[in-house]
């Protein structure tokens, strides 16, 4: 209670207490109106290309310093978006994105059917539809979303109807994208001369070797020269096309917009469609009353294939590390070729065709949107709105798995799994609104009201193995391996009120305090008080030459989005001799609340020469307390881990904007460049319950008191054993390393490598990030260039590590060429080829840790707007583009693109397993506007 006194104190001195929620439906958000009335405004927008294959708009917002963008090359998959740093261990840490008012989680709860793949929550929002997008990351503005603004969050508004006759463009896009799938691997000779080498290298014998047929040069099913990595992959194609209509009188004004997008990935496979349609309607009843309404519908299909850490079936590692020396196509036991599809084979390999064209994982995505504003003008000054909003979302999941050609799933020879799930939000938001002046050097705003929410998620979920063919993709046939179904609903209230005073046309003063109510919490943690302040003061005398604001904020913010009922008393149900029973497995904690984010930052934004130059230099510090973590208990008391509020974890950083129009005031010829960077330090302070540790295919994730968030615990490689005279270190069972084994570091000095010798090998987060690019125009001619960069962030090369395992009888780098093989042949580095490793070899060190840095041209946009003044009259205008995306990449990173999506999970970023990089595309589109 005593961040409400403090803030009803600092309310009390502003004289007045107002404006408060985020993102209002009605377009006027505070947030809004701070961007455009601020100086700051051209060195802190959001810069949207005009022309991309993008299908969300986060895919586009890579190269400014407000946000970190890290995007993959999988078609459909969500970008992973971090604004001023990681501040959760265990909860969510992406932003919130309110769409007109709505809010939506960047990232669903529920986890594909795939290891890693996180499909994209906002294909549904049409990139064409988009007016405006603002990114709020200052204390106050954070603070003014209360439980949802510990990450920051994202505006987006859609386009409006404006003033005239009704107006009508159409665009459309076609395009075709090339990624460059670098995997070194040997070649058909060279992979069997390794092979035979391996075998003797294990102990098989020379009689056993000539008695093998993949050795028999007489047998054609083991005399092919197979790309595989090219069969699978393709050049993709992307066409969209997109109609909008607009226009309005002195009563109303409309938008109606439909659009349809179908993008391919270039893994055969996967693709993505999108039909999307909106209206708004903006209408003036009468001089004192006005209605705004928004109205959307989206349908999504899309076909994704593993990319991730499940190794079996994962197209691109498959294909990899398949023979060269095999084919696409079985042999009989005549040995004649047949147009069968090869199964698995004899070295224990899926067929990487099959795995592209018969395994299926089939998302469809159904979302409606819908809210309603209503905005009476009770006086001069004063005005009541009432927003109501709604949306539903659908998503429907299949996968299905055949047994032809695809490596068995333990006892699972085939499988057919369906799952649905939806979510819906009804969202009610009611506020007085009072504008007017103090005296005749002070003005001011005001706002209070209150927001109401309910949330209901349901799921449905099902699996049957084993059916007798693999004709059948349903759950009609095969055994039930699975079923579940789950219900999360959530209630939010809030009561706020906020303000702000502008004094002498110089200063700005704002405060803002809401009282919030989220049912993820216990009774005692349930509400909680989020206030906020800033200033502003402009320190020039207003002029049109040159301008200069000083600003600081500071906001309180938390992180509410705790979906395991952790405050209750939880039952567990278990089996009992063949009865049913259940087991109390979580006590009740009424005191957990939500996790609580301290922002202060300020910085001093000038503008030169009438704006044509303007700059922007800030500083920010975050600091996280009650971060949620878990406590162990002894195992004799039969309870899992119990979940309170102990942790502490801070982020700080500088961040710099500059914008130049170096030539604009001529018709013929204009010039403009930007450039922004922000720096970050994300580190942990304490962990009450120690530290947490997280486990993604071989690779360990932990958040450890001292350490930066994001870290890879591994072991770090000294060397590898020569001869046995050099061995002194024994495996965690107690037995001796051999030579041609990687010497660990033995951090605790017991001669022997367990858990205990685990240490910090890298860390996944940058240290520096951003982007610059520039605008050139000529006449009707333009050109448009955007860079970003990354520079500081790591990146474990997982599928580097597998190529180069040798582990089993899978295709490998030629670097193996420079493994050990004998006390005489002691290699240059990597250890021996051992089967089934028993010396764990293939775990997580810091030989697969790589500099992750780049520096990429994102995009090239050539437009020229034809005259349409002399023959082509009923056209208002046409605009020709041509657009490069990924054209040339700087990085020093050995794998096939240093922009690496694994998981959203915080402590699970930046494992690269191989996906699909980012392609090399080029657009091309007209836009006619009649």
């Amino acid at each position: 209670m005593k961040y409400l006194y403090k803030s009803l104190v600092v309310l009390a001195s502003l004289g007045y207490a107002a404006w408060p929620a985020y993102g209002q439906a009605e377009q006027d958000s505070l947030s809004m109106n701070a961007l455009k009335d601020s100086v700051i405004a051209a060195t802190t927008q959001v810069r949207i290309p005009v022309q991309s294959d993008a299908v969300s708009f986060a895919e586009v917002l890579a190269g400014n310093a407000k946000i970190h963008v890290t995007e993959s090359g999988v078609v459909g998959s969500a970008p992973q978006l971090m604004i001023r740093g990681i501040h959760s261990v265990n909860l969510n840490v992406t932003p919130q994105v309110f769409i007109d008012g709505i809010s939506v989680r960047y990232n669903r709860d529920l986890p594909s059917f795939l290891s890693v793949f996180e499909p994209t929550r906002f294909g549904f929002i049409n990139p064409h539809d988009i007016g405006a997008i603002y990114i709020a990351n200052g204390g106050k503005e954070l603070s003014e979303i209360g439980g949802r603004g510990a990450n920051g969050a994202i505006y987006l508004t859609t386009d409006r109807g404006e003033f005239g006759g009704t107006q009508i463009d159409f665009t459309a896009n076609y395009g075709l994208s090339d990624a460059t799938y670098q995997v070194s691997r040997m070649g058909a000779d060279g992979f069997k001369r390794y092979l035979r080498e391996v075998m003797e290298e294990n102990g098989v014998s020379s009689s056993e070797l000539a008695s093998n047929p993949i050795f028999d040069p007489a047998l054609p099913q083991y005399a092919y020269q197979t790309d595989w990595v090219d069969m699978i992959t393709r050049r993709a194609s992307f066409s969209d096309y997109h109609l909008k209509l607009k226009g309005g009188d002195a009563d109303a004004n409309y938008l109606f917009s439909v659009g349809y997008t179908d993008k391919e990935g270039t893994l055969i496979g996967t693709d993505m469609q999108r039909i999307s349609m909106r209206f708004n309607l903006d209408y003036q009843l009468s001089q004192k009353f006005k209605i705004t309404n928004n109205l959307a519908y989206a349908n999504t299909t899309a076909g994704y294939l593993e990319q991730g850490s499940n190794w079996d079936v994962h197209p691109i590692y498959t294909a990899a590390t398949k023979a060269p020396f095999m084919g696409r196509y079985a042999y009989n036991d005549e040995n004649q070729l047949t147009d069968l599809l090869a199964d698995v084979d004899v070295l224990g390999k899926s067929n990487p065709w099959a795995l592209v064209n018969n395994m299926a994982n089939d998302n469809e995505e159904n979302r409606v949107d819908g809210s309603i504003s209503a905005t009476w003008q009770a006086g001069e000054r004063t005005s009541l709105t009432s927003v109501m909003a709604v949306n539903y979302f659908n998503l429907k999941e299949k996968q299905y798995r055949p047994a032809l050609g695809i490596v068995n799933d333990r006892h699972r020879i085939r499988q057919n799994a369906q799952r649905s799930s939806s979510e819906f939000t009804l969202l009610w938001n009611s506020h007085l609104d009072q504008n007017g002046v103090l005296s005749d050097w002070a003005s001011y705003k005001g706002r209070v009201g209150a927001w109401v929410e309910l949330f209901e998620e349901k799921t449905v979920y099902a699996r049957k193995i084993n059916a007798g063919t693999d004709d059948y993709e349903t759950l009609e046939q095969g055994t039930a391996d699975s079923a579940s179904n789950t219900k999360f609903q959530s209630n939010l209230m809030r009561i706020y009120a906020s303000g702000d005073i502008r004094v002498l046309d110089r200063a700005t003063f704002s405060a803002n305090v809401s009282l919030e109510g989220s049912s993820n919490f216990g009774s005692k943690g349930r509400w909680n008080v989020y206030p906020g302040v800033s200033a502003a003061v402009d320190l020039l005398q207003p002029n049109n030459r040159h301008q200069m604001q000083l600003r600081a904020s500071w906001g309180l913010s938390g992180n509410h989005d705790v979906r395991g009922f952790y405050h209750y008393n939880l039952y567990y149900p278990v089996g009992y001799f063949g009865y049913g029973g259940a087991y109390l497995g979580n006590v009740a904690n009424t005191d957990i609340g939500p996790e609580i984010t301290n922002t202060a930052d300020g910085g001093l934004a000038v503008a030169l020469f009438g704006n044509r130059a303007t700059v922007d230099l800030g500083y920010y510090y975050k600091r996280t307390h009650d971060l949620i973590t878990s406590k162990a208990v002894p195992i004799e008391i039969g309870l899992g881990p119990q979940f309170e509020n102990r942790g502490v974890m801070y982020s700080h950083g500088l961040e710099l904007a500059l914008n130049v129009n170096l030539l604009r005031n001529t018709d013929r010829f204009s010039w403009s460049v930007f450039g922004n960077l922000s720096t970050l330090n994300t580190r942990l302070e304490s962990l009450g319950n120690g530290e947490v540790i997280r486990t993604l295919g071989n690779v360990d994730g932990v958040a450890l008191a001292g350490e930066q968030m994001g870290s890879f615990y591994g072991y770090r490689v000294l060397g590898v054993f020569g001869s046995e005279e050099d061995v002194y270190l024994r495996k965690a069972d107690g037995t001796n390393y051999r030579p041609g084994d990687y010497i660990i570091d033995d951090v605790n000095g017991d001669s022997k490598i367990n858990e205990l010798d685990r240490q910090v090998i890298g860390s996944a987060l940058p240290t520096l990030f951003g982007g610059f690019g520039t605008t050139v125009g000529w006449g009707r001619l333009s050109m448009s260039t955007q860079f970003a960069y990354s520079y500081g962030q790591e990146i474990y090369n997982s599928f580097n590590q597998r190529m180069q395992l040798m582990s089993d009888y899978s295709n490998q780098s030629p670097a193996v060429a420079g493994r050990w093989k004998s006390v005489t042949e002691q290699g240059d580095g990597l250890s021996r080829a051992a089967f089934g490793d028993p010396s764990f070899n293939g775990i997580a060190s810091d030989m697969w840790v790589e500099d992750g840095g780049y520096l990429r041209l994102k995009y090239v946009t050539v437009s020229y707007a034809i005259n349409t003044e002399t023959h082509l009259r009923f056209l208002r205008g046409v605009k020709l583009f041509v657009t490069g995306e990924n054209l040339l990449t700087i990085s020093n990173y050995s794998g096939m693109d240093p922009e690496v999506v694994s998981y959203s999970d915080p402590l699970m970023r930046g494992i690269d397993f191989g996906a699909s990089p980012l392609p090399k595309t080029f657009v091309v589109g007209v836009k006619l506007s009649l």
